[in-house]
């Protein structure tokens, strides 16, 4: 007689995510943006950017993790990861930090370095327009839930905190593959020097990003909207100075302000990124899928 893993497909299916979360989580965020990004670009030879498209492909992180999680933990985990977008009792401190602190850090602080105060001026009127827009139609709102939500607190269990979030920086940032086929992305060329020049520069930077992250989220109780913000906060820090933010000295002064902040990160914390506060004050929400994977 079959077992029910052999009978069906489903069930069969069923059983390989449950055993497997952060490799079927992947693989599917990765599947969802990758077919749609590279049939628009590279099939259907188009080289801009709409709304739509940018929208299209960040649902393939979220759409993972709402998945993954009806997998494994059915309608009690869709409910704890619904919770997650709306815990916004985390403290003052953190929303200055994400408000304030980031984007004076990526932008204030090479400007007056350049000696170039007053474009940031000529951008703060616009300023809270963009971050909206940012936060819905972005990264933030459309991946998070991905990254933070179901991804993070599977691969620090796994893997540790410094580890476990140097390799979701890593998956992180390529999975933005597709979009470096666009010239002018992120500083992408043309050619397989040009993109792949550009695309190892910026896997770098989402894995430092990824370890302020992961502090933040590990500092507000897994908060997926305080990691909404500090995301927001990033992607549209630029608009404070638009006529500053593309030249060369403030990339390089932001990757090194950038860098800085995330060894004072982990010295202050040992290298734990707070994730030992994180267990006592969630440790009985924690994913409690049968087996995690073996990524190392």
């Amino acid at each position: 007689m079959l077992s029910e893993d052999q009978s069906t497909n489903v069930p069969w299916l069923l059983s390989i995510m449950r055993r497997h979360p952060l490799w079927c989580y992947f693989l599917i965020a990765y599947i969802i943006t990758w077919s749609i990004g590279f049939t628009y670009i590279l099939l259907l030879h188009h080289a801009a950017l709409p709304l739509w498209f940018a929208v299209l492909l960040c649902l393939g992180p979220t759409g993972s993790s709402f998945i993954m999680t009806a997998a494994i933990d059915g309608r009690a985990g869709i409910g704890k990861l619904l919770r997650r977008y709306i815990r916004w009792r985390v403290g003052a401190f953190w929303y200055l930090l994400v408000f304030v602190g980031i984007p004076l850090l990526l932008v204030l602080v090479p400007m007056l370095m350049a000696g170039s105060i007053s474009a940031l001026l000529s951008g703060l009127p616009l300023y809270p327009i963009t971050y909206i827009g940012v936060f819905f139609l972005g990264g933030p709102f459309l991946e998070e839930p991905g990254w933070r939500g179901f991804a993070l607190p599977r691969l620090q269990q796994r893997l540790g905190p410094l580890r476990g979030s140097l390799l979701l920086g890593v998956l992180w940032g390529f999975w933005h593959l597709p979009l470096f086929f666009i010239p002018g992305y992120n500083g992408a060329g043309s050619g397989f020097v040009g993109i792949s020049t550009a695309m190892l520069t910026f896997i770098v930077a989402t894995s430092a990003l990824s370890i302020v992250f992961a502090w933040v989220s590990n500092r507000t109780g897994g908060s997926l909207f305080l990691v909404m913000l500090l995301h927001a906060s990033i992607n549209s820090s630029g608009s404070l100075a638009p006529a500053f933010a593309n030249t060369l000295v403030n990339q390089i002064m932001t990757y090194i302000i950038l860098f800085v902040f995330t060894l004072i990160i982990i010295i202050a914390t040992r290298g734990r990124l707070s994730y030992d506060r994180y267990l006592r004050e969630t440790e009985p929400s924690l994913p409690d899928s049968p087996a995690l994977d073996r990524l190392i």
